[in-house]
This record gives C-alpha cells, structure tokens and sequence, in this order.
C-alpha cells in the first residue's frame, strides 16, 4: 500500500531475513526509512556497503546524506566511488555537481552538468543546476539560455527558479522576457516582496511607469514602510509628472531616511533618492545603507602602491557607460588630452562595447580599454590588481548598469567616486569624491564618507569641440513662436517637481508671449503637465515639447531659446552645460546638497555667478527681471559669448591638468599613509 512505511519496512525486513545479504533490499529499506528516521536509514546504506564495497547505488545514497547534512566534502568523496563502478551515471553525476559548487570547486561541478547532458540534452535536473551555476559565476547570457533549455522541457518550477531566469534575462538586457519570468513568478508567490520588487523594476526599466506601481504597491503591503517601496512609488509619479500626494511621500521618505536605523536591511536606491526634496543627512544615510546590502570580504585590505620610480602613474576608469552617452561627450576631451608621459590610461568597459564610431573613439582616447562586460566582478577586480591600476575612478557609482562590488573587492590603492552619482557613495572602500568647492564646499564633508577633493574650478568636465557650429535652426523648424519670450529646461521630467513648475507657471503669466520649452517626456507626462498648467491658468499650449534629437541636432537648437531655467532639487548638470555651450544663459537655485549645485559650478567657472541664486523666490524674481529686461539679458549673452574663449570651464587644457594634479595629489597621500590598512579617510 503506497504511504505504508511501517508496512514496506517489515517486508523489506522479512526479505533480510531471508537474505541478509541482499544489497537490493538493503539500499530499498535506507530509501523507505529515509524520511521517518535518517540515522536507521544510513546504518541500511553502510550494511549494504559492508556487504559490497562498490555499491554505486549506496555509495550514492551516503553521498547524499552527507551533503544533506552540510558536509559536502565526505559527499564528493562517496560519489566519486559510486562513479568507480557507473561511471556514467547521471543521478551521481549530477549530485557530485552541487557537491563540487558547495565546496566552491564551480568549474568541476559545471563539467560534471555537462557530462549528463552529453548523453541527456533533456535532464532538466542538469540543465537546473547548470544554469544555477552559470548565474553565481555571473555568466548572465549563458545562464539565461541554459535556462531557456529547461523551460523548453519543463516549466512547473519553483518560482525562484523563474525569478533566476528572469534576473539572467534582466541583466543581459532582454526586458521583455524578464517581465514574463517575474510575472509568472509572482503568480506562484504573490505574497513575496522580494518578486513583486523585481517586477516593479523590469517595467520600470521599460518604462511602463503606471504598471510598474501597482508592483511597488504590493510591495508596501507586505512590508510597509518598506524605504525601497516608497521611494520607486515617488520615483514613477515623477517620471509621470503625477503629483498627487507626492509632497507627502517626499515628507515620509526623508523622515525614514533623517532617522535611519543602522540595523534596518533593506535598502532605498540611492539615485532616486536625489532627484526628491531630501536632506544631505538622508542621503548620506541612503548611500551607507546601500551600501552595507554590497558583497564584501572583512579581510580586503588596501593594496599597495607598486609603480616604480619614474613609471606613469596609471589609471583607470570604470563605467557602464562608455558609448554614445552624456558622460562621453563631456568626457572625452579631457580623456584625449592625459599628458601620456606621466600618465597610463586604461578603461574598463562593464557594457557591451559599443562598436561604432564612438566607441572606436572612446577606445581610441586610453592607452587601454578593456571590455569587462561578461565577466565576473571577481574576475574585474583580478584584471584590474594585475593592471597595477593605482588610481581608480567610479564613474557610475549608484547608476543604471554599475556594478558597485568591484570597488568593494578593493582592487585599487586609491579608489574615487566621480561624475556618474553626484553625491556620497556612503561605503569605506572609497577613498576620495572628486568634486570642487562650489559644489561641495567644505560644509558637505560631514554628510560624504569620501574625502572631498576639489578641482580649483569646477569638477564637471566640458568638451567645446561637440558644439556643431553654424547658425541655429530657425524657430518655426522647432514648434517655437517667432516672437515668444522662450524659457527652456531641458532636464528629463522626474526633476520637474510641483514647487518649480509652480514658479515657471507665474513666469509664464508674467511675461507676454512667453512658452516654455520641455524635453519629450512621453504622452503620459506631457499630459499631466499640460493639466498642471490649465490648473494653474496657463494655456497648455504654452508648453512646447522638443523631440529627442541627436545631440549635434539639439546642442544647435537650444541656442534659439532666450533663457533656461533650471529645475530644484536636482538641477541641470550637462543640460547646463549644453545651454552655456550653445551660448544661452542660464538661471539655477543653488541649495545644500550637491546635486543642486552642479550648474552653480558651471556658471561660477564661465565667469557668470550672479546667475546662482540661493533661494526660490531670488530665483523667480531674476528670471522674471531678465525676461522684462531684454537689454540686460544681452548683456549676459555677450559675457557668456567672450568667456566661453577664456574662463576655465570650456578650457579642456586647463581641466586636465587640474584632474591631473589631483590625480596625483591622492596617490602621493595614500604613499604616506600605513600600508595594507582598511580603506576608510573621511
């Protein structure tokens, strides 16, 4: 009778009776007694073993229970004797496979997959375990198709496994499948927080902001109060320009963040965190949680610097983001222009290599670029220690595609976060933010776990040699009134937030024939901010929205709008430089953190502070004053035209050696610190 323990175990015992030297019946009663009584079952298996040594089905059964019972390596030892008398077997085959991962040996469990499936191209216990392993090691692609070779066998799987899938299928770029494999997961397991996070986050990524909530939604059910949940919800009604309730989320996030609990595990992204009205303390506290969730070894320590006497001082980069991206074209200027007889380059590539010009460009401008983008951090970390890279800048930080446990495997002596995230990393392993003293004046240093270091004029680097030239495009070619007054922001829509657009709104209603001129933000947000405005008495039609162009194209037009406004708390960054570059000025509203401070910095080293203001009202009222006083805005436009050939903002020499000195400034610090100390200089 099937489920009869007490029954099978006295037949199976009268059969010993009549045998006891049966290792059939011997290894069938371990299998009965298994689950009722591990220990009488193991003594079945050991007889059956004391009867014939080379059992493989005993030896197999041993095996399993000690790898049950966390002991991998007696495991490994017994499957490989039941391999001595079946050597093909795929059940042991397979077992000695996860004996091998669990005891770190992922190479030799892999092959042992692969053996099973040289005969079985179908055993969907292989292809589980193979696909597994190819994900721990980080081999995303590969994991994703070995998983696709199980799916096409079996799909009653755990959701876990569908989850696995769909993170492979997530970071190798395929979008739309990873939202299958999260959705079909959530259905196994819609109470899992942890599943609707990685749904909400796929359709995010594809930009389907209004069914990416009702994931975060139900993320906040399971777990309220959940920092990461409130923060995506805020995040996706900016990037919807759906304000409602949004000043109160804001509100509860940053009194999460202010009183952050050093033993709460769940982190909040930090990026989103900065595009909100938050305080330098709540993203200091964002950027350490997120940074405490990072893979870490306790026994990194700093390497040693190893350059010889008189060898270039090399350094290397790391980024996501080499490719036609607006980091490249503000950077590569300063790239091309390293002085090569003091200085190596390298850049490590942690995305696919972009294989056009750009990219042949980008490549072009190091003395070596890498493409790291299918390899293990691990293995980044390795390449980059046998480099001998003494100098190593973040250029992503919390950013889209970064990859921050390279950085806390410590490959580097000196390790910079710059450019990419515009505020505190929160994590000991980096020595230095490379920023300058307008954008982080010395009152920031609390609220940065780095060691600010400052460039004498500005930290955000210009390339004046992308600006097309010629004149610009006639207004009508761009949606524009000839004769409006044009107020322009070009940032993406999740910083436009309700205070600002408020104030461009009682511009608009100030100044006659005056239209402010957006960025495309899709049908969704271009709606709900043309509502704002026939709320706020402005015909919508004042809203004139640029189609996203090439950047040669939009760089040439920009110089048809008369005044850009900036938008608060996360202000323009390369939209300021882009204005100033094409020869417009620029208004901005320079607050504490340094997010808000970039186009200061910018308008600072071109020679034009009077264009910072320090509070809301200063901002709308010279804004206002410039657009009624064509005559003084002339006067701006002019010093902006003559300082753009002699200020330190679009002198790429200038930036260069600037970065350069302080580039080795750090390296000749760390020489006169203690060797092989932790990495903590705040």
């Amino acid at each position: 009778m099937m489920g009869d323990v007490p029954g099978a175990t006295a037949d199976c015992r009268a059969a010993l009776d009549r045998a006891p030297n049966d290792t059939t019946a011997w290894n069938l009663l371990g299998e009965i007694l298994r689950a009722a009584d591990a220990t009488a079952a193991e003594a079945a298996w050991r007889r059956a073993l004391e009867i014939d040594d080379g059992n493989s089905e005993a030896r197999f059964h041993v095996g399993n229970f000690y790898r049950e019972r966390g002991d991998p390596r007696a495991a490994q030892l017994e499957y490989e004797r039941a391999l001595a008398s079946a050597p093909d077997h795929p059940g042991v085959l397979n077992n000695l496979g996860l004996a091998l991962e669990a005891s770190g040996e992922r190479d030799r469990a892999e092959a042992c997959y692969e053996r099973v499936l040289a005969a079985n191209p179908e055993h969907p216990d292989a292809l589980g375990n193979l696909a597994s392993s190819q994900f721990e090691r980080e081999d995303y692609r590969q994991s994703a198709r070995t998983y696709e070779r199980l799916f096409a066998i079996r799909r009653n799987v755990p959701a876990s496994v569908w989850v696995r899938r769909g993170i492979a299928q997530q970071r190798t770029g395929d979008l739309a499948s990873a939202e299958t494999s999260f959705s079909e997961a959530a259905r196994l397991a819609p109470d899992d927080a942890r599943i609707q996070h990685n749904l909400g986050n796929v359709r995010y990524e594809l930009q389907r902001y209004a069914e990416a909530e009702p994931a975060w939604q139900r993320v906040l059910e399971l777990r309220p109060d959940s920092p990461y949940a409130l923060s995506m919800i805020a995040y996706i009604h900016q990037h919807r320009c759906d304000w409602r309730g949004l000043s109160e989320l804001h509100a509860r996030i940053n009194r999460l963040l202010e009183a952050d609990d050093a033993d709460r595990q769940e982190g909040v992204n930090p990026f989103n965190i900065l595009a909100m009205p938050t305080s330098a303390l709540a993203q200091l506290h964002a950027a350490e949680r997120w940074a405490r969730a990072i893979p870490t070894q306790a026994s990194v320590t700093r390497p040693a610097l190893g350059a010889s006497r008189g060898e270039r001082l090399r350094v290397g980069f790391v980024s996501s983001d080499f490719r036609a991206h607006p980091m490249v074209h503000l950077s590569i200027a300063y790239w091309e222009s390293f002085d090569r007889d003091r200085f190596e380059t390298f850049a490590y590539g942690i995305s696919v290599r972009d294989p056009g010009p750009v990219g042949e460009r980008i490549a072009q401008a190091f003395d070596h670029f890498v493409d790291v983008s299918e390899a293990s951090v691990a293995a980044i970390a390795e390449r980059i220690r046998a480099d001998r890279i003494e100098v190593l800048i973040d250029l992503n930080g919390y950013t889209k595609n970064s990859r921050e446990q390279i950085f806390a495997l410590r490959p580097a002596p000196v390790q910079i976060n710059y450019l990419g995230y515009q505020g505190t990393l929160g994590a000991n392993w980096y020595d230095y933010a490379l920023v300058d003293r307008f954008g982080a004046p010395d009152a920031l240093q609390p609220f940065f776990t780095e060691r600010l270091l400052p460039l004498p004029h500005t930290s955000f680097p210009s390339n004046p040699g992308r600006f097309p030239g010629g004149p610009p495009p006639p207004r009508a070619e761009c949606g524009l009134p000839a004769d409006a007054f044009v107020f322009a922001c070009f940032n993406n829509a999740y910083k436009i937030l309700p205070e600002v657009f408020a104030v461009w709104m009682r511009l608009l209603r100030a100044v006659d024939r005056s239209v402010l001129w957006l960025l495309a933000a899709g049908a969704d947000a271009e709606g709900n901010l043309r509502g704002e405005a026939r709320a706020a008495g402005v015909d919508p039609a004042r809203l004139v929205f640029a189609p996203r162009v090439p950047v040669e194209r939009h760089l040439a037009r920009i110089a048809v709008a008369d005044l850009v406004v900036d938008s608060f708390p996360y202000g323009a960054h390369t939209t300021a430089n882009d204005a100033l570059l094409a020869g417009v000025p620029l208004v901005t509203h320079a607050g504490e953190t340094l997010v808000t401070r970039i186009a200061g910095s910018q308008l600072n080293a071109i020679g034009l502070p009077e264009l910072v203001t320090s509070d809301r009202s200063d901002y709308e009222a010279l804004a206002r004053e410039l657009a009624h006083n064509p005559g003084e805005l002339s006067r701006y436009r002019a010093r902006l035209a003559a300082n753009r050939a002699t200020f330190p903002l679009f002198d790429t020499a200038r930036f260069t050696r600037d970065f350069e000195a302080a580039l080795t400034r750090t390296r000749d610090e760390i020489a006169l610190s203690k060797p092989g100390t932790r990495a903590r200089y705040c």
